[in-house]
């Protein structure tokens, strides 16, 4: 073993346990060797990429290396690869990257070639790139169009050195959309399960044959089976034959991207009881493509069901009750205007006899029991001088002067309707007149009520 193997081994040791970085001074003093010595095994080291150089101010730091010879990439990498500069510009491609990025066939990798990728003008990539050309390793995913479609690719981004010592690194491309595919497929599917677990609705997948594939727990707790019990049995045997032709019907017209269909189904319960049951039906699948698929979605509607029944009946009651009441008013109207029509003639009559009694040639007053006036004719108002509001507050002691209230009481001590009496009295004028008139007195009921009716002419005086 030479000396000179000796010295660049204790170098690679030293550096080893200092990853952040030692300058020359610090390695030469370490080691106890000459600063020009350590300087050489140094340059000798970084050629051959066993360790890292960085500047650091005036002084230059020294890193364990993370570094791959560019002539080892084949051995180890992808076939998809590429080699960049320090100043990130493609040294290097395999056939596999030039028919990745549509780089022309025998084209010279100059400091100015353009790779006519977005991937090249992405800050975050070239970011990555730079830091793998500083020696350190990184991980980069993205997503690119190939033919039409589109492809994920992962990028490892490793630091390589050149034959000419110079640093670099290299960037490995794996196609990796179907893992891609199936791990996104995954994230959204249990997504989807830790979703519909907490739904109140019945949710099932269902395959192309019709047989269940996933149910979440509401449709389990509704079934009275375990998830692993419901999946693979067929979906339309849970319905009655006649539901089962009309939903097949209607799932035999639908079309990935169309219009889901929606069906009220008769269903008999877990305790043999009749019900019912909503179920909205769609196709999965790529538009204009086969069905890979059903989603469906339901849940019980018995109690809304009966509670249609009982309004439907409510109503048919509310319409008889209508009719009912209809007719009955209709009765009351015709009663009504019956009644009214007998009031109009009784009013007619009534204004006639009115008429009358005011037209009377004698004058007609009513008392009651108190002697206060109750009815007068016009009559009576021009023959005593009144008005017939100052009539209301006058008594028959004021008419009749001559009438005590003995007398008054005596008459209705025992008051006889119907029976007349004749007399020749007097009345006194408002004026004070007092003047002699021959009386027709007679007691009247009206509404269980009594009255003195006092019907009077006056006698004209012989001139003589």
């Amino acid at each position: 073993m030479t000396t000179e193997w000796k010295e660049k081994e204790q170098i690679r040791e030293l550096l080893e346990k200092s990853p952040t970085g030692m300058t020359i001074t610090e390695i030469s003093a370490t080691l106890g060797m000459h600063r020009n010595t350590t300087a050489k095994y140094l340059d000798m080291l970084v050629a051959t990429g066993e360790i890292d150089r960085k500047r650091m101010g005036p002084a230059k730091a020294y890193f364990p290396a993370r570094r791959m010879p560019a002539g080892a990439l084949p051995l180890t990498t992808p076939p998809t690869r590429l080699c960049l500069t320090s100043r990130l510009e493609v040294t290097g491609a395999t056939q596999e990257a030039m028919s990745l990025f549509h780089i022309p066939e025998g084209a010279e990798f100059t400091p100015n070639i353009d790779i006519p990728s977005p991937l090249f003008r992405d800050e975050s990539f070239l970011t990555k790139c730079r830091d793998a050309v500083a020696g350190m390793p990184g991980e980069y995913r993205t997503t690119i169009t190939r033919n039409r479609q589109q492809t994920d690719l992962e990028i490892h981004l490793i630091p390589i050195v050149f034959a000419s010592g110079a640093a670099g690194c290299a960037a490995t491309f794996t196609d990796i959309t179907e893992s891609a595919t199936a791990e996104e497929q995954n994230t959204w599917k249990e997504r989807y399960t830790a979703l519909s677990e907490d739904l109140t609705e019945w949710i099932v997948h269902i395959s192309p044959s019709m047989t269940i594939d996933f149910a979440n727990a509401a449709f389990c707790r509704h079934a009275g089976r375990t998830a692993e019990r419901i999946a693979g049995i067929r979906f339309l045997p849970a319905f009655r034959a006649d539901e089962r032709r009309h939903l097949d019907s209607l799932i035999g017209t639908l079309l990935p991207g169309g219009s889901p269909v929606t069906a009220e189904i008769r269903a008999i319960r877990r305790d043999g009881s009749p019900g019912w049951e909503t179920w909205t039906i769609r196709a999965l699948g790529g538009i204009g493509g086969p069905i890979t698929g059903y989603h469906a979605t339901g849940h019980d509607i018995t109690a809304l069901k009966h509670c249609e029944e009982q309004i439907l009946q409510y109503h048919q009651n509310l319409e008889e009750n209508i009719q009912k009441r209809t007719a009955e008013m209709q009765q009351a109207n015709q009663a009504l205007m019956a009644v009214l029509a007998e009031k109009e003639d009784l009013e007619r009559e009534l204004l006639f006899t009115r008429q009358a009694f005011d037209q009377a040639s004698d004058s007609i007053l009513l008392f009651s029991r108190d002697g206060s006036i109750c009815q007068t004719n016009r009559t009576a108002e021009e023959l005593l001088g009144y008005r017939r509001e100052e009539l209301a507050d006058c008594t028959v002691f004021d008419v009749n002067p001559s009438l005590t209230r003995e007398a008054w009481d005596r008459m209705w001590s025992e008051p006889e309707p119907g029976r007349k009496e004749r007399t020749i009295s007097v009345h006194r004028r408002r004026d004070g007149t007092i003047f002699d008139v021959d009386l027709s007195r007679t007691f009247v009921k009206a509404d269980n009520e009594m009255y003195f009716c006092s019907i009077a002419r006056e006698i004209e005086r012989d001139p003589k």
